[in-house]
C-alpha cells in the first residue's frame, strides 16, 4: 500500500492538472531536468504545509466553536446566559459538526478514488 500525506497528493494533483503549472514545468524540465525535479518537490512540500496548516487551523476553530457552545450551554443552565445566546451557539456548533462530517466524507471519497487508480 502506498502511503502519502494528503498535502503531497493534493500538490501532485495540482501540478499535473493545472495548465499553467504543467506548461511551466515542461519548460523548466526542458531547460534543466534536475532543477525541475527539485522545484516539483519544493512545490509539493509547500502545498503540503499549506494544506496541513489549513486543516490544523480549521480543526482548531471547530474545536473552539464546540467548546464555546458547551460553555454557553453551561452558563444557561446556571442562569448566566440568555436563550438567544444558547440558540446561536448551538446552531454554530451544529453547522461546525456538519461541515467537519462533509469534509471527512469528501476526503474519504478522494482517498477511495486514488486507491482505484491503476498504477
Amino acid at each position: 500500500m502506498i502511503e502519502m500525506s494528503v498535502g503531497r497528493v493534493a500538490a501532485a494533483y495540482a501540478a499535473n492538472r493545472s495548465p499553467i503549472a504543467s506548461g511551466v514545468a515542461e519548460t523548466q524540465a526542458a531547460a534543466s531536468p534536475l532543477s525541475a525535479a527539485n522545484r516539483t518537490d519544493a512545490v509539493a512540500a509547500g502545498a503540503e504545509s499549506d494544506f496541513g496548516g489549513f486543516l490544523d487551523k480549521s480543526i482548531s476553530q471547530a474545536v473552539d466553536t464546540l467548546k464555546e457552545s458547551e460553555r454557553v450551554s453551561m452558563a444557561a443552565v446556571s442562569g448566566k446566559a440568555s436563550a438567544q445566546e444558547v440558540v446561536r451557539s448551538v446552531l454554530a456548533a451544529e453547522m461546525t459538526v456538519q461541515s467537519v462530517v462533509a469534509i471527512r466524507d469528501k476526503m474519504v471519497q478522494a482517498y477511495q478514488e486514488i486507491m482505484r487508480i491503476a498504477v
